[in-house]
């Protein structure tokens, strides 16, 4: 399944229940979007009125934690808070760069990737512990912190992989293009 948020996704958060019954339950405040079910998840589509700053756009999204999800969107990220330790994670891809959020991964199963585009502005990455991780950032990253190591600065081209990456067949393969201000990855 897919959640896909088009041209955008602000003042939202994303939470799992193992009991609900349905693929999803939405709920928004102020100006709703168009949600369309497509036939592999829904496509929640904000006006083309659309401003991440316009804080009229809030929400509540439930997945259930049944199938393997996608988690996509189509421009600009603001602002999401999502929790996603009960899904099955196929893969996270953020085009159009994020500012404050905060991902919580789930243990994942096989190789899943997160795509970030367009650079990230305080984003903070939390996987389970033990999790093998690789991080890739492109664009250079200011004030990066992994695990208990902080830096100020890192190069334009920075790779960071966990001990026993390459030999684990469950692991998260992160790529921020574009640059990081304030990255966390826990």
């Amino acid at each position: 399944m897919k959640i896909a948020f088009v041209p955008g996704a602000a003042d939202l958060t994303l939470q799992v229940d193992p009991a609900m019954a349905e693929p999803y339950q939405l709920s928004f405040d102020g100006v709703l979007p168009e949600v369309r079910p497509v036939t592999d998840g829904v496509v929640v589509d904000f006006p083309r009125s659309f401003h991440i700053g316009d804080r009229r756009h809030g929400g509540q999204i439930v997945l259930n934690a049944a199938g393997p999800w996608t988690v996509e969107v189509q421009g600009r990220t603001s602002r999401v808070d999502a929790d996603l330790r009960e899904l099955r994670l196929a893969g996270i891809d953020l085009q159009g760069g994020v500012e404050h959020v905060r991902l919580d991964l789930p243990e994942p199963h096989g190789r899943v990737p997160v795509r970030v585009a367009g650079g990230a502005a305080d984003l903070t990455i939390r996987r389970p512990a033990g999790v093998p991780v690789r991080l890739a950032v492109a664009g250079g990253s200011t004030r990066l912190t992994i695990g208990e190591r902080h830096f100020d600065t890192v190069q334009p081209t920075y790779v960071f992989t966990d001990a026993g990456f390459e030999e684990s067949e469950d692991r998260y393969d992160i790529l921020i293009a574009g640059g990081t201000d304030a990255l966390t990855l826990a």
